[in-house]
């Protein structure tokens, strides 16, 4: 075995070292145009655009939008 194949790896993307599995609740924060969730594993956003502004959460713990 030569050293290109030994530094060659195999990827078997049938079976994931790691799959994201989201909270069921967010702390959403928006950042700029985005809404940014750092609650999970993995930060995450959501596009929401220049024209919105979160004014807060619903009960269920959703954004609540006002337009600029």
């Amino acid at each position: 075995m030569n050293e290109q194949e030994a530094a060659r790896e195999e990827l078997d993307f049938t079976k994931p070292s790691f799959v994201f599995r989201p909270n069921e609740q967010h702390e959403w924060r928006q950042q700029g145009p985005y809404l940014v969730c750092k609650s999970c594993e993995i930060q995450h956003a959501v596009f929401v655009g220049m024209d919105k502004t979160m004014v807060g959460l619903d009960s269920e713990g959703k954004p609540i939008f006002k337009k600029r």
